[in-house]
């Protein structure tokens, strides 16, 4: 009678134990395993088996025999337990490792130089192209209930359609949403406004307004697209894209574009400095074509068809004291 008793009481603390285990977080979980994992690393095994070694017949050979099998299972069993603690409150069900995986989120970062432009396909076969001197950002895994990059400059997307999933490309306080369609995302941080060219497909534009609530803007091919990101406005009109979207193959295409944008083009294609001697220059503006053209080139078609400029290209130099060069310097002046 007194053993059921004491059967029942042990069942009884045994499902109470269970029972609150349940409620434990994953951080008291792990508090706890830590514990008795390093209260079992404590245990001084050499000094055990000699307290109880001298308890036994040494005379007796089978007992010698069986105290020395004795010390080497207490030894594996010390890390056994540790485990089995370990996988005890760490692996209640099949599913909390998969839980746990689908948590454990890092980022990949790409960054393409200044002067040059990077070509990347990202985990779900998706083309991306960064402009030099941009970067983007996603977690990893990518392919989630959203697929999701940070963009910091520009780039051109070949999306790959997922209905399940769609791709959203995150540019400061704004957002453009897609399924599957090529685009094209200006996104500058230090630029007044975030400009998209649509080419394929469709995309909604998503901005916080200064009331806090989403609006958004559908676009259709050959859509442009400007977000002025201080004013919170949108112009959208359907032109000819080409020219936003051409630099993805290496070409350059200037319609009237003033000087000081084309300076900047400049810095950012080759990795030089463009300085503007003369105020009266910056009003100039161009219409031309760069097909994958060398800077020289650049430089003596520019003057060609503006015969007032001279262009100076003066190399870059070792930095005293460091490895490093400062960086190559273009002078547009005046004759």
């Amino acid at each position: 009678m007194n053993k059921n008793i004491q059967h029942k009481k042990s069942e009884s603390e045994f499902k109470n134990f269970i029972e609150h285990r349940k409620g434990l977080s994953t951080y008291d979980k792990k508090l706890e395993a830590a514990k008795l994992i390093d209260q079992t690393a404590s245990v001084d095994v050499d000094k055990a088996y000699w307290i109880v070694s001298r308890k036994i017949n040494h005379e007796n050979k089978t007992r010698s025999i069986f105290t020395t099998l004795t010390r080497i299972a207490a030894m594996l069993t010390l890390p056994l337990m540790a485990f089995t603690i370990w996988s005890l409150f760490f692996q209640e069900t099949e599913k909390a490792p998969v839980e746990m995986a689908q948590n454990e989120i890092t980022w990949q970062e790409i960054h393409s130089p200044v002067g040059m432009r990077s070509h990347v396909i990202l985990p779900d076969g998706t083309n991306l192209w960064l402009n030099a001197g941009s970067e983007v950002k996603y977690s990893i895994p990518f392919t989630r209930e959203n697929r999701e990059v940070e963009l910091s400059g520009e780039a051109f997307l070949d999306v790959v359609e997922n209905e399940q999933s769609p791709f959203v490309v995150k540019a400061g306080k704004a957002e453009v949403e897609v399924l599957g369609t090529q685009f094209n995302v200006n996104a500058w941080p230090e630029a007044e406004q975030i400009q998209v060219a649509l080419k394929e497909g469709k995309v909604k534009f998503r901005f916080a307004s200064d009331e806090g609530t989403i609006k958004f803007s559908e676009m259709e091919p050959n859509d442009l697209l400007e977000f002025d990101k201080k004013d919170k406005t949108v112009v959208l009109e359907n032109t000819n894209i080409e020219k936003y979207i051409a630099w993805h193959k290496n070409i350059m295409i200037l319609d009237d574009t003033p000087m000081t944008e084309l300076a900047g083009m400049l810095e950012r294609w080759y990795g030089v400095e463009v300085k503007i001697a003369d105020e009266e220059i910056k009003r100039y503006k161009f219409t031309t074509t760069f097909d994958n053209e060398p800077l020289h080139r650049v430089q003596e078609l520019l003057e060609i068809s503006s015969p007032e400029i001279k262009i100076k290209y003066t190399m870059g130099k070792p930095i005293e004291g460091t490895k490093k060069f400062s960086p190559s310097m273009v002078t547009i002046t005046k004759k």
